[in-house]
């Protein structure tokens, strides 16, 4: 996958670029290898009967949620939506959830481990078929609406990363599954703002790594940022922070002011991060969107908050 070094000017993506869909299938195979076996790793080492962060559920409804069943077909149902050029009418995510989670009520670690096996392969398998190059870029369904079905595949290292959070503390989930969920989030957060018609170049900085988009109308490009880099010799619009602290940020678990002003999260030029608003305000549904737009009207308009951050604002 190309990385950024050195100081840049803003990221410009090239006409019709679909951020890590138009990458090499192999490095979006990397990432999620990365995150599923992330997972995996931690499927064998948790009380299945523990309580999760999701009310009701417990760390068994959680991994057979992810896993593929014999009740659970999405994968094949987004891969024929891409490969014949139709929208079907979306998905009702929880209802589907439920039934998953209630046939599997009994599952056993073994089961789990397998079916979780089942959907990275479905996944892999594909990303290695001539079908990547067929359809690979064909608009899908998804929880935040269309996006090409390749960007869908390697979004899945985000969910996995929120909801190992969910079962697990952020010291005992893995590294790698940890970085590849950023790298989801900074892409699907690129495909967003392409979609808003949002120009920009915005980065997330953790201390596995970092993540760079640059996006325009209708295009966008995805990068890994050089681990030697500052961030003050990147001049972009940053967010800085340990990784899981901007997943949970990112996805409502927990809230992000807080986090700000303790400097658990840090922001490197908040104008510039203010333009992504358009990107937020157009999903209304985007998991952990309420708490990121409050966050942001919050910053944008308390000249008082941004002092005491200690940002460095810019334009």
């Amino acid at each position: 996958m190309p990385s950024v070094s050195g100081i840049r000017p803003p990221l410009r993506p090239e006409p019709a670029a679909r951020g890590l869909a138009s990458t090499d299938p192999r490095d979006v195979a990397e990432l999620v290898t990365a995150a599923w076996g992330g997972v995996a790793e931690l499927t064998g080492r948790l009380d299945l009967d523990a309580a999760s962060r999701l009310p009701g559920w417990t760390t068994r409804d959680v991994l057979v949620h992810l896993g593929d069943w014999s009740e659970h077909h999405r994968f094949e149902r987004l891969v024929d939506d891409a490969r014949h050029a139709r929208m079907q009418e979306a998905e009702d995510v929880d209802a589907r959830n439920a039934l998953v989670v209630a046939a599997h009520a009994d599952a056993g670690a073994d089961d789990i481990t397998a079916a979780l096996g089942r959907a990275r392969d479905r996944a892999l398998t594909f990303l290695a078929s001539p079908d990547i190059e067929r359809i690979g870029l064909e608009p899908t369904d998804s929880p935040i609406g269309p996006l090409p079905l390749t960007c869908v595949i390697a979004a899945s290292a985000y969910e996995l990363a929120v909801h190992a959070l969910d079962v697990a503390p952020a010291d005992q989930v893995p590294d790698a599954l940890l970085h590849a969920g950023i790298g989801a989030l900074v892409d699907t957060t690129g495909a967003l703002a392409a979609r808003s018609g949002v120009q920009a170049t915005f980065a997330v900085v953790t201390p596995l790594g970092g993540w760079v988009c640059g996006s325009e109308p209708d295009s966008w490009t995805t990068m890994r940022l050089d681990s030697e880099l500052a961030i003050g010799e990147l001049g972009w619009p940053t967010l800085q922070g340990d990784a899981a602290d901007v997943i949970d940020a990112s996805a409502g678990r927990r809230a992000a002011i807080p986090m700000v002003l303790g400097r658990r999260l840090r922001l490197y030029d908040i104008a510039g991060l203010m333009t992504l608003m358009p990107a937020l305000e157009s999903v209304p549904g985007l998991p952990g969107g309420m708490a990121l737009r409050a966050a942001a009207r919050t910053l944008g308009r308390t000249g008082r908050l941004i002092s005491r951050l200690g940002a460095t604002v810019r334009g």
